[in-house]
């Protein structure tokens, strides 16, 4: 008879434990479907968004498991949190509410069950009874580390305190008055001067469920990025999909423009890496507090401009892209370029050769290249782009013009298909 403190040993060379052993990535994909499929979502979401953080554990798991059976040894708390309080922690910010966890905590146990069932043969009926005990007591420690996350009251300040940080840089973005105030309470001291940096994901804004949870992974992975690069202070509202950070900006230390520019773009690298999506983003160097909200709303349209032209995923400043954002500026001048290049919006194909040809120049085999054409074929396209619209690509003068006609193009394309999917949203 077994002590309290032990359970009875399955034999290391039981055939059930090598079919379970052998079967063991198999196995712990199937569970994770099983307890994704158990939860009633409010819409679809599919196991992909659980696989690469969750099934590592449930294997470590089972792994851990495997050996302890084999003396007959109860899992402790200590070696269950290890795989436990990873996924139960990354529920708890995503707002997965913990009803959802047991839900599908017993899911997968059942479906565990049932594979077990579906393999034994008439010999095994020990190993079934040895491994039934195990598995209902490795579900009680399991269970109560997963509430002890969710009313842990250094984990709740946790996150309280990242709503407040992310609340007190609302403030300074709106232009609050009550900013000092909510930044005593928070225990911050608020810098003179800052560097604002805006994020925003090359991806539409979250509205199905299932992107929803992969912003707040977005969120929760960016925090890590944040923490792991000395930034753990760091004022953002950044929510998985888009926000802005408020870096302080060095007071005494020489403040070195192409240095910050090199720091800044490593964590936009660094977030694009973890969050597994490409990153935009642009700032605005030393702001002081009161400039910040103009501050704010500059390097914003300097994100969506990039994002809408088609540029490179990356950090940029005012000057980087200085020509399109004067020239998209809203007025008549817009207006009478969107009529310029009007005529074009129904030929494709030379909209195409106009924009590689402005961004080759006089290279014309560079941009027939890219286009997959002969010169001489662009050569005539550019000339059906002077007959149609009356200006001429090759001319150093009316190219500028074109390009910023093109400019004005590429946004009010970006904002018609924003509108067509996303009616509710501002353009």
């Amino acid at each position: 008879m077994p002590s309290p403190r032990q359970l009875p040993p399955i034999p290391a060379d039981a055939p059930l434990r090598k079919v379970i052993e052998d079967r063991i990535d198999e196995i712990a994909t199937t569970l994770l479907h099983e307890a994704v499929q158990s939860i009633e979502w409010p819409a679809f979401v599919p196991i992909e968004h659980f696989d690469g953080e969750v099934t590592p554990h449930i294997i470590g798991g089972f792994l851990h498991g495997l050996d302890l059976v084999t003396e007959g040894r109860r899992m402790s708390r200590a070696e269950a949190a290890a795989f436990v309080l990873p996924v139960a922690e990354r529920h708890a910010e995503d707002g997965i509410p913990l009803p959802f966890l047991f839900t599908a905590l017993h899911a997968g146990i059942r479906k565990l069950w049932e594979i077990v069932l579906e393999s034994a043969t008439e010999g095994d009926a020990e190993t079934i009874a040895a491994l039934g005990m195990h598995l209902a007591d490795l579900t009680g420690t399991i269970s109560v580390l997963m509430t002890e996350v969710y009313q842990d009251s250094d984990f709740a300040l946790r996150a309280t305190t990242r709503h407040e940080l992310s609340a007190l840089c609302a403030g300074l973005i709106d232009g609050s008055t009550g900013s000092e105030a909510m930044a005593k309470q928070v225990g911050i001291k608020l810098s003179d001067r800052y560097d604002v940096l805006v994020i925003r994901v090359d991806a539409d804004e979250p509205r199905t469920t299932h992107e929803i949870l992969a912003a707040r992974r977005r969120l929760r992975l960016a925090n890590q990025v944040f923490y792991g690069r000395g930034a753990g202070d760091v004022l953002n509202t950044f929510d998985g999909h888009a926000g802005v950070v408020l870096l302080p900006t060095p007071v005494v230390e020489q403040h070195d423009e192409s240095a910050m520019t090199a720091h800044l773009g490593a964590l936009i690298d660094a977030l694009s890496d973890r969050l597994d999506v490409a990153v935009y983003a642009a700032y605005h160097a030393g702001a002081p507090v009161d400039a910040i909200p103009s501050a704010v709303s500059e390097a914003e349209e300097i994100t969506c401009l990039a994002r809408q032209l088609n540029r490179r995923p990356g950090i940029y400043q005012l000057a980087d892209i200085l020509f399109e954002y004067q020239s998209t500026r809203p007025g008549p001048a817009r207006d009478l370029l969107a009529r310029h290049i009007a005529p074009l919006r129904d030929h494709p194909g030379l909209r195409q050769a106009l924009q590689a040809h402005l961004q080759h120049g006089a290279d014309r085999k560079a941009a027939a290249a890219e286009l997959f054409i002969h010169p001489n074929t662009l050569t005539y396209r550019l000339r059906r782009i002077q007959d149609i619209t009356g200006y001429d690509p090759t001319d150093p003068r009316q190219s500028r013009l074109l390009a910023a006609a093109m400019a004005v193009y590429a946004i009010d394309q970006a904002d018609t298909s924003l509108a067509a999917t996303n009616p509710d949203s501002p353009r």
